[in-house]
């Protein structure tokens, strides 16, 4: 470890205090959460299972645009374009050219990759809103394509995704508890993918930057190459989860790409916690069901879900995590 990343740490280590105070009791949070989620299957009912699903692919793809917003403090409003290239890369592969989903799925990541890194190249030269707005335009230049290739079949979008083929197994992903625990998996690599780069030098210079990228420039290193390293990890992991939906639903279509999806995104970010890795979860978790329990009562859901929002934004500062880390620490203060 050099001497600088050294001094990030200690600096990123001091901003994150009441994060580190509260770190002990977090992962006993975590591992009750995992350990619910094992048996949830066991007490629960299918409907139950699907709305656990689709938390566990919301949670994927915010926990993605997190590691941006959160840990390098830029804002995207485009990151649906991942999501929607995951969904239609398999799409493609698997029902125009008849690729297994043991090739097609690497190769949708590669490419998501590279075109990720393209674009941020781009994007990351600019800050701000500047940034905000040239993610949004580049999102809608891929749902613009997305609607006219006919490679993608318009506005109709290609249906037959196929999921995992877990026969091998005497199992089928076709069962709800099956399907459920293959999504749960791969939910459960992304965060401690991330968890790896949020707490290896590398994640350190990402804060670096978020909290003064001026003095992470003079302290030597390369600010632009880690900027799109970050946006590149954080559009593959959104491309994993629209990989998820994609096959959850057998569907894929344009609106997936939509500066809406991008958007929700930002609201499980923000209701969750940014600078947290849990936080993105906890927000899809509040996001889902808030939204499924308001439009079972509504059906002007929308508007009910806005002052939701407005009031989680008023009142918890920093979403549930933060709201959770304010109360750990005062709690420290009294002892």
């Amino acid at each position: 470890m050099t001497d600088d990343t050294a001094m990030l740490r200690a600096t990123t280590s001091t901003i994150a205090g009441p994060a580190d105070r509260a770190g002990l009791l977090t992962a006993g949070l975590a591992v009750a959460c995992v350990l619910l989620a094992i048996a949830l299957p066991t007490f629960c009912s299918d409907y139950v299972l699907t709305i656990a699903v689709e938390v566990l692919i919301a949670g994927v793809f915010a926990a993605g645009l997190n590691l941006l917003i959160g840990y390098t403090g830029l804002s995207s409003a485009g990151h649906a374009m991942f999501y929607g290239l995951g969904g239609y890369g398999i799409g493609i592969g698997t029902a125009i050219y008849g690729w297994p989903l043991w090739a097609s799925v690497p190769v949708t990541l590669c490419c998501v990759g590279v075109i990720a890194a393209l674009v941020g190249a781009i994007c990351t030269r600019t800050r701000g809103v500047e940034f905000l707005l040239i993610t949004l335009a580049f999102s809608q230049m891929f749902y613009g394509a997305a609607i006219k290739m006919r490679l993608t079949n318009g506005t109709d979008g290609m249906a037959g995704v196929p999921r995992p083929d877990l026969t091998p197994l005497g199992i089928s992903a076709e069962s709800p508890a099956v399907f459920y625990y293959y999504v749960a998996f791969v939910a459960v690599m992304v965060l401690l993918l991330l968890l790896r780069v949020v707490r290896s030098p590398f994640g350190s210079v990402l804060i670096g930057i978020r909290e003064n990228e001026r003095r992470t420039i003079a302290m030597g290193y390369a600010v632009g190459a880690y900027k799109i390293g970050a946006f590149t990890i954080s559009g593959v992991i959104c491309a994993v989860a629209g990989i998820l939906q994609s096959q959850y639903t057998y569907f894929i279509n344009p609106d997936s790409m939509s500066w809406q999806s991008s958007g929700e995104g930002i609201l499980m970010v923000i209701i969750g916690g940014a600078n947290a890795v849990l936080g993105p979860f906890i927000g899809a978790a509040v996001f889902v069901v808030v939204k499924q329990v308001l439009s079972l009562i509504t059906g002007e859901y929308n508007l009910f879900f806005g002052i939701f929002f407005m009031l989680v934004v008023a009142f918890f500062r920093g979403g549930v995590v933060g709201a959770f880390r304010t109360l750990i620490g005062r709690r420290h203060e009294r002892a």
